[in-house]
């Protein structure tokens, strides 16, 4: 599966609605939308009754209806006049969460009820259990989408109080890492799926998730190293941890240029690698509101490089 594919279907479990239009995923990526719909991702989910009509060149909201005489759906314009719309257009699609969990968990030996039962409705799922290296105990597992909402947070930390883990309770999220909230249970685990996937996969690494939940079991080079999607870093005793998509990035050119004995690298073209094309040339703007990545990344004269 496409690393835009895998993109979409986080974006369309991140909408407001569980319900979302066909014409917008199509807007976004009409080949991803294609892939989810043949692998059954997304499936139909009923339709839009809304659309924007052009009425005195204004667009205004109306309401779409199915007319048994014209055999079309359509609306009334403001002269009387019926416009009908295509029902492709007010096609609406939903994830099928039974079928995405189970290929981010298919690495993992799982225990538990057939699908993912609803803690919270839509919102927060019930995935049962899985087996990760060095847990002593199978890891409960739930999923949760739009963490990011300072109402949808409080729910689920409202429920990490009342039924709190025994040991660790690991709590997948389509949320962007960056976005995610610091929980107080610290029992909780709350891991953006996108940290710990494959590049262009929807399965979870189980390498990966493990070093996330158990950081301290992870076998490490001294004095400095870091996790397989570079959003840990470990220097000396301290762990560092970067959510951000792009700060994983930048990481990643630069250790793989620590790792091949030439470190030092032009600062601007591995801030453009990386993905920052709007302006962004400084470390301090890629790490703004930190400073604790000085203490292993150097910058002069147009270069950087990790000096641990």
């Amino acid at each position: 599966m496409s690393k835009r594919a895998v993109d979409l279907l986080l974006r369309a479990m991140e909408a407001r609605s569980t319900s979302v239009q066909g014409t917008t995923l199509h807007q976004v990526s009409p080949r991803a939308t294609e892939i989810l719909l043949e692998a059954k991702l997304l499936v139909a989910g009923g339709r839009v009754s809304v659309v924007a009509a052009m009425d005195d060149y204004e667009d205004e909201p109306v309401e779409v209806t199915w007319s048994p005489v014209l055999k079309s759906y359509g609306y009334h314009d403001s002269v009387g006049r019926w416009i009908q719309v295509d029902e492709q257009e007010i096609a609406a699609y939903r994830v099928d969460y039974g079928l995405a969990l189970a290929k981010m968990l298919v690495s993992f030996e799982r225990q538990g009820p057939p699908g993912p039962q609803p803690l919270i409705k839509d919102q927060l799922w019930d995935v049962g259990t899985i087996r990760l290296a060095g847990a002593k105990t199978p890891a409960p597992v739930w999923f949760a989408r739009r963490l990011g909402d300072p109402a949808a947070w409080a729910r689920v930390e409202g429920l990490f109080e009342r039924r709190p883990p025994v040991e660790a309770r690991i709590i997948l999220t389509s949320t962007p890492g960056d976005r995610i909230p610091v929980t107080t249970h610290k029992r909780n685990h709350v891991i953006s799926v996108a940290d710990v996937m494959g590049p262009g996969k929807l399965a979870i690494s189980p390498q990966v998730l493990r070093s996330r939940v158990f950081p301290g079991q992870v076998q490490r080079r001294f004095p400095i190293d870091h996790s397989d999607d570079y959003g840990i870093v470990w220097l000396r005793n301290e762990t560092l941890t970067f959510r951000s998509d792009k700060q994983r990035q930048l990481l990643g050119l630069l250790f793989d240029a620590y790792w091949s004995g030439s470190p030092e690298c032009r600062t601007a073209a591995v801030l453009f690698e990386a993905g920052y094309k709007d302006g962004t040339n400084a470390f301090a703007k890629v790490f703004s509101g930190r400073d604790d990545w000085r203490s292993f990344l150097k910058y002069a004269e147009g270069n950087c490089w990790i000096e641990p």
